[in-house]
C-alpha cells in the first residue's frame, strides 16, 4: 500500500513538473514582443492623421534609420508625408504615415533627448525603436523596457497637443531642413491649433491726460 501510494505521489509530482515547465515556456514564447502602454485616442489620431494630409509636408527616412527601424522599401520609398512642430523646450517632435498603410513613423529630437526614432504599427504598438546620442551618431536599438516608456511620453507629448481641451500651442518656427544631413529628424514647423483671438489682449487701460 505504501509503495503504491509513493508511486502515485511521484506521477502527480512529475505531472505538475510538466505542467510548471510548459507554463514557463508559453510565457517566454507566446509573450508579445511589446507591452501595451499609453496610445492616443482615436479621436486624437483622426485629428493627426487630418494635420499630415492638409497641412503635412514631404520628408525622406535614411536608409540607415530604415534599416535599424527594419522597415520595408514599399512603407518609406520614395519619402513620406509627415506632421512635425517643435515644443516649447525647443525640442522637436514628428509624425508620418507609414506609406503602406501597416503602420506610423515617429520621432523626437533635442539637444537633451539626442535623437529617438520609432515605427508603431497600425493600432499605434510600438514595432521598433533606436536612439542615437549624437546628431550623426549610428542608431542603437533601444531595450524594450526604455522604448515603451519614450513612446509613452511621446504620445502623452501629442496628445496634450490634440486634445480639444489642451493648451493652444503655437510651434516657434526654425530653420529649413539640409537635406545632405539628416533629413528625417529635421521637421517642418506647422500650427495645430492657432491662438484665440477672438477677445482682445489684456492690458493697461488708458491714461488720463
Amino acid at each position: 500500500m505504501e509503495r503504491m501510494l509513493f508511486a502515485m505521489s511521484r506521477g502527480v509530482s512529475h505531472r505538475y513538473a510538466a505542467l510548471g515547465l510548459a507554463l514557463v515556456a508559453c510565457t517566454l514564447l507566446c509573450r508579445p514582443a511589446w507591452s501595451v502602454g499609453f496610445r492616443l485616442t482615436h479621436e486624437e489620431l483622426g485629428r493627426l492623421l487630418k494635420v499630415v494630409d492638409e497641412r503635412g509636408t514631404r520628408t525622406t527616412i535614411p536608409r540607415a534609420v530604415a534599416s535599424t527601424l527594419q522597415l520595408k522599401a514599399g512603407q518609406y520609398t520614395p519619402d513620406v508625408k509627415q506632421a512635425a512642430y517643435r515644443d516649447e523646450e525647443g525640442n522637436r517632435h514628428g509624425f508620418a504615415r507609414l506609406n503602406d498603410g501597416s503602420g506610423f513613423f515617429m520621432f523626437s529630437s533635442g539637444a537633451s533627448l539626442g535623437h529617438v526614432v520609432y515605427v508603431v504599427d497600425s493600432d499605434l504598438h510600438l514595432v521598433h525603436a533606436a536612439r542615437s546620442l549624437l546628431k550623426n551618431g549610428p542608431l542603437l536599438v533601444l531595450p524594450e523596457a526604455e522604448a515603451q516608456r519614450e513612446l509613452d511620453e511621446e504620445f502623452h507629448r501629442w496628445s496634450k497637443l490634440l486634445s480639444p481641451n489642451g493648451p493652444v500651442v503655437a510651434p516657434r518656427p526654425f530653420p529649413q531642413p539640409d537635406a545632405a544631413k539628416s533629413p528625417a529628424i529635421e521637421p517642418q514647423p506647422f500650427p495645430f491649433k492657432q491662438p484665440d483671438t477672438t477677445s482682445p489682449p489684456k492690458g493697461p487701460g488708458p491714461t488720463k491726460p
